[in-house]
């Protein structure tokens, strides 16, 4: 089964139960950060594709977005500076944390 969902569903999405809970490991501070930087209503996911809050968020987009970064690492080397790195470093975690919930939050919807 594709494992999918939006960025405004992530951030409106409130567990329930108990247990639930615990599975939705959610830090909003990260969905929030991507809502407020928005530039004219859309985001990068992973810093490579361009998408609205709304767009659907799979794992075969999120895999995409990790191969743009490895050939774009093959092709142009490592970070130039600091300040790149850190930028890189930060949307590498953020990617990651997005496949997190959106696999949780499936788990969550499917029972």
């Amino acid at each position: 089964m594709t494992k999918y969902c939006s960025l405004h569903e992530l951030l409106h999405f409130k567990p329930v139960s108990g247990c639930k809970k615990q599975i939705f490991d959610f830090d909003e501070s990260i969905i929030n950060r991507f809502i407020n930087d928005l530039d004219n209503d859309r985001f990068y996911l992973g810093g490579q594709i361009k998408m609205k809050p709304n767009d659907i968020i799979n794992l075969e987009s999120i895999q995409k977005v990790r191969e743009i970064n490895k050939q774009r690492e093959l092709e142009y080397g490592g970070p130039a500076n600091g300040f790149e790195a850190a930028s890189i470093y930060r949307s590498k975690n953020d990617l990651c944390f997005i496949e997190k919930m959106i696999i949780q939050y499936n788990l969550i919807m499917e029972n």
